[in-house]
């Protein structure tokens, strides 16, 4: 049995080693390739390491869901498509590993080399382009987006490119940094004041559309009470058990409530990658720590901790890229 090294949580929301496990094998419909980057996902992946997801079951299980590389497996629906050698990234499942297996219809061409480390990370800015064109985002609207976690980062960056004016919030100072230098239009310190206050002095009957995107039940009333006279709610973070809200608020202000999930449907993955590709959606400036495989296990056990707030977007290289 071929073997591989992977990077897999070994105890809920204590601790992930690498350790050797059996390298997988496609099938019919899926493709394998060898890794080159691993993107970590702070938010929903850290959910599953601590046991407040189960997507993986009882540890230990190779965590993580984007990666990009080159193929070496295809699977027989996919000849034709897909070629051994060709560069790609994937959705998949256990993506923290030297070999990854991912469904046909996860997968996609990518058409340079330079472009494996971003597109690593392609999942956050899907799910905020899917979540804004559910939202019907368009050319100058004022958007607010709570908590800039990486998805809320890239949301902001792709509200601008839809020629919105965007407004963020956030309590660490590394992610204000980043976003407003590179995702907001105007980024306010939610530590240093409150940022519903913030935001009405300048426009005193909200916004058009809002999302909150940290995850945070506590958010969700002042985000919603940020928005206009039937605006758009959009509900971007992703909440482990119940969430609650007064619901007077929506319910007065008649807002339309947005439930966007996953990824969005393949064009829309397409469309980011491209952008990425191009650089029009340039998301490198979020990458914080780039590290080696033989690195990951000691800077993904700091995931576990308060630590956790000094990463901003993490990728593990497996290989060098060609």
């Amino acid at each position: 049995m071929l073997t591989m090294k992977a990077l897999a949580v070994t105890e809920i929301g204590k601790r992930a080693e690498l350790i050797e496990m059996p390298r997988p094998e496609a099938d019919e419909n899926s493709i394998v390739i060898k890794t080159v980057y691993s993107g970590i996902s702070i938010g929903t992946e850290m959910w599953i390491a601590e046991g407040r997801r189960s997507d993986y079951g009882d540890p230990p299980f190779i965590n993580g869901y984007q990666a990009s590389g080159h193929v070496v497996e295809v699977g027989a629906n996919g000849v034709g498509q897909y070629q051994i050698g060709d560069l790609v990234t994937v959705f998949c499942s256990g993506a923290h590993a030297e070999y990854v297996k991912a469904s046909l219809w996860m997968v996609h061409k990518l058409s340079k080399v330079e472009s494996l480390k971003v597109c690593s990370m392609f999942v956050q800015p899907s799910v905020a382009a899917n979540a804004w064109n559910m939202a019907g985002v368009n050319m100058g609207d004022v958007v607010y987006i709570a908590g800039q976690g990486l998805i809320g980062q890239c949301a902001a960056m792709i509200a601008r490119l839809r020629g919105a004016y965007v407004i963020a919030s956030d309590i660490s100072a590394d992610r204000i940094r980043r976003s407003q230098e590179y995702c907001t239009d105007w980024t306010i310190d939610a530590s240093e004041e409150n940022a519903l206050d913030a935001l009405k002095k300048r426009y005193s009957n909200g916004v058009d559309i809002t999302a909150e995107s940290s995850g945070f039940e506590a958010l969700l009333d002042d985000t919603m009470s940020a928005t206009r006279n039937k605006g758009t709610f959009v509900f971007l973070g992703w909440y482990p058990e119940r969430a609650s809200f007064y619901y007077n608020t929506p319910h007065s202000k008649q807002l339309n409530a947005i439930f966007p999930c996953f990824i969005g449907e393949r064009p829309v993955r397409e469309g980011v990658i491209r952008l990425m590709e191009s650089g029009t959606l340039n998301i490198l400036p979020l990458i914080s720590h780039e590290v080696s495989w033989d690195e990951s296990e000691d800077v993904y056990n700091t995931l576990f901790t308060k630590q956790r707030n000094d990463y901003n977007g993490i990728v593990i290289r497996w290989e060098q890229p060609l």
